[in-house]
């Protein structure tokens, strides 16, 4: 499968930076999310995340921005901005007590796909998706089971094949009501990463839900003019079944060995250097952010080339894990 040839850059910046970082970037700047803290007015794409940031009191920022200049419309009621090579939106959809996440989840994919193929993006790339009360019961489903059910749906009434279509994702709680999701589409598709030790999420048998979580465990493609493997949501998972319930310290070794081993398997393919350590950045949500500490001392000694964490206080899309972790990892 070819590669994406994607141009975009990543960076956290605390609030005192941000004014100057998009004035630094003007013209060049994709998406504004904000972490526990609430964006300024600007014309790009932009989200607040009611999240607590565990070691930034007054929040965070998740900027992306490319190097190529970047255009922005409106379409199918979001804002959408745009390069030759990417395309970067943010969704928030709200909904009454009487509609299930099941139908908010198809509808914000619905309008996704329709400007993603209209503009002329029609690779969904990676996609992140923030839900209140994500282990409620809704109807007699646990919410996480009706928004999986969702998203399938949207993915088959879409004419996008799974798995070959899936992007790379994550899906946690949030504490503020309304479907909150931001997501980054291509011209050209990225390459799929499953893990070795893991059951793709897609596959899941029936305990998990009527239709598993559908996304790639990571997937490979172009950043900034080099290899970049974007790793999904990452728990303490083998094959399909969560392991050590109550205990942070194991959890956290296991969600290390299945990071790992997405970046092996990548090097292995040939879709990230094997040269050397990727240098990475790291969102790491915990369901208890009084284990922050112990975490980031693991993940620092296995994982010698990250460049930048962001503690983020989530509950996790199963009850009995403790922490879940994404990445960026450049060659």
């Amino acid at each position: 499968m070819p590669a994406a040839a994607t141009q975009a850059w990543l960076r956290y910046v605390r609030p005192a930076a941000l004014t100057q970082v998009l004035d630094d970037h003007s013209g060049h700047v994709l998406g504004v999310i904000g972490f526990g803290a609430q964006p300024p007015p600007k014309r790009v794409p932009c989200l607040s995340i009611d999240m607590p940031v565990a070691d930034m009191p007054d929040g965070v920022f998740e900027v992306w921005a490319a190097p190529a200049a970047v255009r922005v419309e409106l379409l199918e009621g979001l804002r959408v901005a745009m390069n030759d090579g990417m395309l970067f939106t943010c969704i928030e959809i709200g909904g009454d007590d009487t509609e299930t996440f099941e139908h908010r989840t198809a509808d914000a994919y619905r309008r996704l796909f329709a400007s993603m193929d209209a503009l002329g993006y029609p690779h969904l790339l990676r996609i992140w998706h923030y839900l209140p009360h994500i282990h409620c019961d809704e109807q007699g489903m646990e919410r996480y089971k009706r928004f999986s059910l969702g998203r399938h749906e949207a993915f088959v009434a879409a004419g996008r094949d799974i798995p070959a279509d899936v992007p790379a994702a994550s899906a946690v709680g949030k504490r503020t009501p309304g479907l909150a999701m931001y997501a980054i589409a291509g011209r050209l598709p990225g390459t799929p990463v499953e893990n070795p030790r893991q059951i793709s999420a897609y596959s899941y048998p029936a305990q998990y839900g009527p239709r598993g979580p559908t996304f790639a465990r990571a997937l490979s493609l172009g950043l900034h003019g080099g290899r970049h493997l974007l790793i999904s949501g990452t728990a303490s998972i083998v094959g399909h079944e969560s392991r050590h319930p109550g205990d942070i310290a194991a959890q956290a070794d296991e969600t290390i060995r299945n990071l790992r081993a997405l970046i092996e398997e990548s090097q292995a393919r040939g879709l990230l250097g094997a040269d050397a350590e990727p240098r990475t950045q790291l969102k790491v949500y915990l369901r208890h952010a009084d284990s922050r500490q112990m975490v980031e001392a693991k993940l620092r000694e296995a994982l010698g080339g990250i460049d930048d964490i962001v503690w983020l206080q989530a509950d996790i899309c199963r009850e009995e894990l403790l922490l879940e972790i994404e990445a960026v990892c450049a060659a």
